[in-house]
Formats: structure tokens, C-alpha cells, sequence
């Protein structure tokens, strides 16, 4: 997956870990985090890689606002690396405006043992309630990377987002429009009954060649139906739309 993980020498190792210690974050799992990870070995073997010997801190139901910690998300497999995505908080533990705050550490396989390289702190950012909706494993062409999605509802609208990063020398590339792609967007919780509402879902996929294909359907002020298709492509490190329309 990573060419540099292959020919990676000790003394940028040591300068990872030196870097790992030198963080402002701090090392305590949240609550919660073990039981997360009771059926997922992988992501307890990244997670005792990437921060051995680390303690969960307890529930404090008094503390309105949690302070940050450090929640086991998800572990994504390669034939030589595993790369371990975290997050901030435990999800829904945030604000209803706080997103979810994504980090991760590159992991290189070595055997049966997972070695830490490099460390990515709040790469990313989605959602509300600081949790996401989903993250998806993808490939885009040549490398390999992810799709975030994430959503939430203010005042009777609810939307969601994608955000599209590629994995490129143990770093997270965003290629997505800044601010992601809108997929979803609904105003009917909101609306008074009987009146006209808008109510549009995309669903997604990346093709074989890489391509970003994204499918709305739905309808808009509750009259006109949508049904359109738009594809986005890789334009060196930005993911253009270059075929259809958004329909919002």
C-alpha cells in the first residue's frame, strides 16, 4: 500500500514516536472505548500498537461538556499496513454543532506485529454530536484512500456530506471540494403540515477507475422530481465534478 513503509529507517520511527509524545492530546481512551473494541480485534491490536499501555478514563456524568480523549473508531486492513482512524470524543458525547474530529496512525505490518510510523491529528472533521455517519475503505486509481460521511439536523433541516482523502506517504490527502460534497438535504421535518417540502437523498460509489459516481433522487418544494446522476474525477490532487449537475 505505502511504498515508503517498505524502505522506512529507524531514526524516522524514533522521530514518529518522539512526535506521538511531544502531542497535546491527551492519552486517556474514553469511556467506553474497551467495550467498543470487545468484538474487533484488528482495531484492539492497532489501538495497543499505536498507545500501549493506555487507561480509559471513567464516566464523569457531572462534567457537562467531556474534554477530549481518545475513542477507537476504526481499523482498515492493507497486505502491508493497517491504517487506525480515532476520535476525538466518544461519539455523541459532543455538542449538537461539535463534529467529529478524525485522526489516525499509520501502522506498518511487521510479521505478526504492528509498527506505529506516523501520527495525523484531526485530519478531518464531520458530522454533529461529534459522531459520524459511516467510513468507507476506497480506491482511487492508483491509491488507496476513504470516503467520510457524515450529517445533522439544525432547526428542521437535515443534510449530509462526503469528504473523499487519499493515503498518500502515511498522510491523509483531502482531494474533496473544500467543505465536502453535499449528498443528502431535507427541509420536510420542518415544514408545516401540508406544505411543499424539499427531500433529496444521493447515494454513492467509486467505480473501478476511480471515479466518484453519485446518484439523487427525491424531490424538490414537494413538486418537481429529481432523478439525476454526477460523476466526479480525479484532477491531480482535487476531485472535479465533470459530468452532470448537483441538484440543490
Amino acid at each position: 500500500m505505502f511504498r515508503r513503509l517498505l524502505v522506512i529507517a529507524a531514526a524516522t520511527l524514533l522521530l514518529g514516536v518522539q512526535a506521538a509524545q511531544a502531542s497535546d492530546r491527551p492519552l486517556q481512551l474514553c469511556p467506553g472505548s474497551f467495550e467498543s473494541m470487545a468484538t474487533d480485534s484488528l482495531l484492539r491490536d492497532a489501538m495497543k500498537a499505536a498507545y500501549p499501555n493506555i487507561s480509559e478514563r471513567k464516566k464523569n456524568l457531572k462534567i457537562a461538556e467531556p474534554e477530549q480523549c481518545i475513542y477507537p473508531y476504526q481499523a482498515i486492513p492493507y497486505a502491508d499496513a493497517v491504517v487506525l482512524l480515532t476520535l476525538g470524543q466518544t461519539p455523541g458525547d459532543a455538542c449538537h454543532g461539535c463534529p467529529a474530529k478524525v485522526s489516525a496512525d499509520f501502522l506498518k505490518r511487521d510479521k505478526e506485529r504492528l509498527i506505529p510510523i506516523t501520527r495525523q491529528n484531526d485530519f478531518a472533521k464531520s458530522g454533529t454530536w461529534g459522531d459520524l455517519t459511516s467510513v468507507t475503505s476506497v480506491r482511487w486509481g492508483t491509491e488507496d484512500g476513504i470516503v467520510i460521511e457524515g450529517g445533522g439536523t439544525f432547526q428542521g433541516e437535515s443534510s449530509s456530506t462526503i469528504q473523499a482523502f487519499t493515503f498518500r506517504e502515511e498522510r491523509a490527502l483531502a482531494i474533496s471540494p473544500e467543505g465536502g460534497i453535499l449528498l443528502s438535504q431535507s427541509n420536510c421535518d420542518g415544514a408545516e403540515t401540508g406544505a411543499p417540502c424539499t427531500d433529496i437523498t444521493g447515494t454513492w460509489k467509486v467505480d473501478q477507475a476511480g471515479r466518484l459516481r453519485i446518484t439523487y433522487r427525491g424531490k424538490r418544494d414537494g413538486r418537481t422530481r429529481v432523478n439525476t446522476k454526477v460523476v466526479y474525477e480525479r484532477q491531480g490532487d482535487i476531485l472535479a465534478l465533470t459530468s452532470g449537475k448537483l441538484p440543490f
